[in-house]
């Protein structure tokens, strides 16, 4: 217990009575007299005051506990403790206030618990309360009826909703909280009646469908299996085209083989053809000189004609210039000379012009040899007849006086010798000229064949680059092929799993309409408000 703090001045009982006195009204109940700064009756009556002062407060902090207590939620025990007079009616008055709070809790947590265990019929009891708390219990029996009524008629209508009765709807007059409740529980069974409705004719278009698909999954199925048949026959006929195009591949590589063989075989000729154009240019070179020797030839058919004129004109005069024939006999014999060396460079060349290779065609060939050697022949022949007559001449000299007229046919044979001789060698110019124009013709025939193997070297060249572009081609067509029939082969391994698809969709399709049945049966057991109406 505090005690006041001394003073310098001695307190007199009156001041420490004031001073208790303002504590009390100023709330502080700790205050308490100091009886030891008193003697006698004034410490007696200070203890006094402070008694009383104790028995005024602890009742007073007895009822604050329990109001805080209260005022916490929280109910506090009964008081026990005995007090006398105003103190005990205090106690009283305060256990009757638990009283009621208890009762007041013990009502509301069996309203409470029954309303959450679905008893909402229960009820609180008024009647052992009185005033504001008996008003208390009736408002909250009128809140429960409140609550409860549109509570009840939504349970009438749910159960009919449950019922399958999708026209059930909510009658009652409700405000505020209810008349949403009854709004948005009308709206509900609105909104059910119209799903319903849609589902039933979502029904039936689903059972048309379901339908629909069912056929067109046997459809597909039996199109499918139709296209795997179609599909294995076209892989076939693609491995066969790839087995062919491999083998004309093949075939191409070979065909490129030989055109490069060909190729070299025209070059070949061309080189021999070179070699044949040389030939012919010395065949024109040879030919080109036996037309000079023939005109040699020509030249001595004429001087021996010259001289057999001159023999004539001296036949007349043999007798008187005997001594000059034996020198015409000689000069003829020279001419015999000539005419033997103009045969054998003829010779000459007949063996040259043989023995060149491809000369001309074969049958000119032939005919101007054969020609050629009858002009030798004819040579050789006046030759020797050229010589016979010389020595005939020389051996007529010494007898001139009895042979002069034998010696003037000896004269006319010359002369007819000379001009078999000139026309031998215009015979022998004739055919020279011609075998040399033939000459001419067969390197120009040469040279055109020339151009044409040049062509057909570079055709042959042309073949062969064509041939590889081919060969590359094919094989780039038997990798696609081959590639193709690759992606045949995943088409149909698709086209399978289709199938397979198919034949589940159609499974699926038909378990949809079985369940679409169901709900057709499911929904039929609604009865919407066009079926209240019937």
């Amino acid at each position: 217990m505090k005690t006041s703090t001394a003073k310098e001045t001695k307190p007199t009982l009156h001041s420490e009575i004031q001073r208790l006195a303002e504590a009390m009204m100023n709330g502080r109940l700790d205050e308490r007299g100091n009886p030891a700064q008193f003697t006698g009756d004034d410490a007696a009556l200070v203890l006094t005051v402070n008694r009383m002062l104790d028995t005024l407060v602890t009742p007073l902090r007895l009822a604050a506990g329990a109001i805080d207590e209260i005022a916490h939620g929280r109910i506090p025990p009964f008081v026990i403790d005995d007090y006398a007079g105003e103190y005990n009616t205090l106690k009283r008055n305060l256990n009757t206030l638990l009283a009621t709070l208890y009762g007041l809790d013990s009502e509301t947590r069996h309203l409470i618990g029954n309303i959450g265990e679905g008893r909402l019929q229960t009820r609180g009891n008024d009647w052992d309360f009185e005033g504001i708390w008996r008003d208390l219990i009736r408002g909250v029996n009128g809140t429960l009826d409140a609550v409860i009524d549109p509570v009840n008629e939504a349970g009438t209508v749910l159960q009919r909703l449950a019922q399958y009765d999708l026209s059930a709807r909510m009658r009652g007059k409700y405000h505020g909280e209810h008349a949403a409740i009854k709004k948005a529980m009308n709206a509900t069974a609105e909104s059910l009646h119209s799903a319903v409705t849609q589902m039933a004719e979502t029904v039936d278009l689903v059972s048309a469908v379901g339908e629909q698909i069912a056929a067109s999954s046997q459809t597909v199925t039996a199109g499918t299996r139709e296209q795997e048949t179609q599909l294995t026959e076209a892989a076939s006929v693609l491995n066969h085209i790839a087995d062919t195009s491999q083998k004309s591949a093949k075939n191409t590589a070979d065909a490129r083989q030989v055109a490069q063989q060909a190729a070299e075989s025209i070059g070949t000729a061309k080189t021999v053809m070179d070699q044949m154009l040389h030939a012919m240019g010395e065949i024109r070179g040879s030919a080109d000189n036996t037309v000079g020797i023939v005109q040699q030839i020509d030249a001595i058919a004429k001087e021996t004609d010259k001289l057999s004129s001159n023999a004539t004109s001296k036949a007349a005069l043999i007798r008187s210039s005997a001594s000059g024939f034996s020198v015409v006999a000689s000069e003829v014999r020279n001419l015999s000379k000539r005419c033997e060396e103009a045969v054998s460079r003829l010779h000459d060349f007949r063996r040259r012009v043989t023995f060149t290779p491809n000369a001309g065609t074969d049958s000119t060939t032939d005919q101007l040899v054969s020609e050629y050697l009858d002009l030798i022949h004819d040579l050789k022949s006046v030759a020797s007849n050229s010589g016979l007559l010389g020595v005939n001449a020389a051996i007529s000299a010494a007898h001139v006086e009895g042979a002069g007229n034998d010696f003037q046919v000896l004269t006319e044979e010359i002369r007819e010798l000379a001009k078999r001789s000139t026309d031998a060698a215009k015979q022998t110019d004739t055919l020279i000229r011609t075998s040399v124009e033939q000459a001419r013709k067969g390197e120009d025939l040469s040279q055109a064949i020339d151009g044409h193997l040049t062509t057909a070297v570079t055709g042959a060249s042309t073949i062969s680059s064509l041939t590889d572009e081919i060969s590359q081609s094919s094989q780039e067509q038997a990798s696609a092929i081959e590639e193709i029939s690759c992606s045949v082969t995943h088409i149909n391994e698709v086209t399978r799993q289709n199938a397979a698809c198919a034949l589940s969709s159609s499974e699926v399709a038909q378990g949809l309409g079985q369940q679409v049945t169901k709900l057709s049966k499911m929904v039929s057991k609604f009865r919407l408000a066009r079926a209240a109406g019937q």
